[in-house]
Parts: C-alpha cells; structure tokens; sequence
C-alpha cells in the first residue's frame, strides 16, 4: 500500500516529551514523543502578563517523519494556515525548514526558547519568505524535497508577541504538510494537516499580571 496520511508524524525534537515540557523542543536530534494534534499547549506554552506587556520571542523546532518502511515523501512541501489570533495586536508565527545530517541525524540546537537559530542553515524555496501573511490566507509554501522512508526534517517556528498585546483566546495555527507518493503507474498527492493550538484560558494573553490565565 502507498504512502498515506498516516505515515506522516510530528514528534518534539531533543528532551521534549509533551505539552509539559515543550520548551525543551529545541532542536537537535528527533524525540522519541509525538506531539498530540489539536491538543492546549501542545507547542508553545502560555504567554505571561508580563511577557505580554512586553513583548516575547519564543522558538520551537518540531520534527516530521516518514514512518513508511517502503515509500519516499515526494515533492514535500510545507505551509501554514488557518490562523486563529486577535484581530489587532496579536501574535505571529513564522516558521522554517532545516534538513537534518550526522549519525544520528539532528539538526541545530539552540540553548533556549529565546536563542535565535541560525537561519544559514534552513531550507527554503529560492525568493520565498518564511512568514505568515495574510489572516486567514496560507503563508508563503516552502518546499523540502524528498524524504526517505525512516527519515524525517525539521520545521522551525517562532513566536512573536508584541508588545501590550490583546487578550485571545482558543488561538489556533494549522500546519499543513504536503507531498507525493508512487502509486503505479502514476503518483498522487498526500496531505497531512496538524493544528498547534491554545484552546480556552490555558493560552490567554494577558495586560497585566493581574488577570488571570
């Protein structure tokens, strides 16, 4: 049976295990734990009042893998849509692709959630951007190419609160993963969608540390 959906996995890179602990998503070698799709804080934790008020900058580096033992991700190709934010003062997610190398192969890891990584080593489509654009449009596609069956890349995203931000809830931003698998004689397209959300009070940006989260 070809390629399907299923074969295709986000995981946490490096000591992240879950929603718990996914500030130690940073990089370097793949983790052994999915990410739960559509699950509160399965990426980013919250947004502090303080962090609000301010402004913060947070990354994340996540993994998707072709768990196929037989079929290559062909054409892979990444964008992001469906973002779900405050209309004005909102946060904004930019993201990256990195092609991992070494034994066992990794990526960059950066020291924290606030380090900026190296952006010399992302993939990216010759003259596109890495950004969200238009709310409600799809971002700008970057493409990656083929990923072997048992290998897997890195996707970058960067967090950008600005500062004295407005309070949202239920914050929703959908990746979205496509590529093309053979199926003789001909190939056909394989698409898999996975939501990074803040559902409720659990991801609520705040002016003020006296308001609650």
């Amino acid at each position: 049976m070809p390629l399907s959906s299923l074969d295709i996995v986000f995981y946490y890179t490096w000591q992240a295990t879950g929603p718990e602990n996914n500030t130690l998503s940073l990089g370097g070698t793949i983790s052994s734990y999915t990410i739960p799709d559509n699950l509160a804080n399965n990426v980013f934790d919250d947004v502090t009042g303080d962090e609000s008020e301010l402004g913060d900058i947070e990354y994340r580096a996540i993994a998707v893998k072709n768990t196929s033992s037989s079929f290559d991700m062909l054409n892979t190709k990444v964008w992001i849509e469906d973002y779900n934010r405050a209309s004005s003062g909102g946060d904004t997610i930019y993201f990256a692709l990195e092609n991992p190398s070494g034994s066992p192969s990794s990526i960059q890891l950066i020291e924290d959630e606030s380090t900026s990584p190296d952006e010399s080593k992302f993939v990216v489509k010759t003259g596109e951007t890495v950004s969200w654009t238009v709310e409600g449009s799809p971002s700008s596609t970057l493409e990656f190419g083929t990923v072997g069956p048992g290998e897997w890349f890195g996707v970058w995203l960067k967090r950008e609160v600005p500062g004295g931000a407005s309070a949202f809830s239920n914050r929703t931003v959908t990746i979205k993963v496509q590529c093309e698998t053979t199926a003789s004689p001909h190939r056909y397209p394989v698409i898999k969608e996975y939501s990074i959300t803040w559902m409720g009070n659990r991801f609520y940006v705040v002016r003020d540390i006296q308001e609650s989260v």
